[in-house]
């Protein structure tokens, strides 16, 4: 069994940000203010971007899943959330306080969240299969599209980091589906990783954005 007892990292509040330097890639990179400017950039991403959010601390992003959530189910979008650190009943507490209608927003197949160590550990295309059978109800039902928020700490948790490359390297940048795709690292995870690999990871996504202190 993997142990998440000491996934809470990183607790401050964060009021700043800026984007990653990768200078010698040629991914897009966003630089705002603070976390309501992230919100806001996330939510100007396009759909069938596959792009990366590096969060400092779980307060910051649980302030992101949350408004995101709120601001796509406002935009007739169903809502894809993978969670590695918050469970399930924290994570629909923080959406009720949104205004959400939380039950009745799963009931309808509009809000969807899921254990990451379960879609991407059991089968680590899981999440991205689920994603797109997401993309097609969205269609069928009139939606705008399907936005996902995939934590990715699991990876970290289960000592997968080869897989988790090439699981990231294996999606296009700009994928053929309605759906905007936000795989989110914690900094102290991705600070882990060599340098080549965080090239790698920033490389393989259309858009880097990260949160500063």
């Amino acid at each position: 069994m993997i142990d998440r007892s000491n996934s809470e990292i990183g607790g401050t509040d964060v009021i700043s940000h800026t984007s990653v330097n990768t200078a010698d890639m040629h991914e897009r990179q966003i630089i705002s203010n603070n976390v309501s400017s992230i919100i806001e950039d996330i939510r100007r991403c396009d759909f069938r971007d596959h792009n990366i959010l590096i969060y400092p601390d779980l307060p910051s992003f649980r302030q992101i899943y949350s408004e995101c959530t709120r601001q796509a189910l406002d935009n007739n979008e169903i809502v894809f959330l993978a969670t590695t650190y918050d469970p399930f009943d924290r994570m629909e507490d923080l959406l009720r306080s949104k205004g959400i209608s939380v039950d009745d927003e799963k009931k309808h197949g509009n809000l969807v969240i899921v254990d990451a160590l379960k879609v991407y550990q059991i089968n680590t295309f899981g999440a991205i299969n689920f994603a797109k059978d997401l993309v097609l109800h969205a269609a069928k039902d009139g939606k705008t599209g399907v936005f996902n928020l995939s934590d990715m700490g699991s990876f970290f948790l289960s000592e997968r980091i080869d897989t988790l490359l090439e699981y990231e390297q294996s999606l296009p940048k700009k994928m053929n589906l309605t759906l905007k795709a936000i795989c989110s690292y914690h900094r102290d995870n991705f600070s882990k990783l060599a340098e080549e690999q965080q090239r790698a990871l920033l490389s393989s996504h259309n858009t880097v954005i990260e949160v500063k202190h």
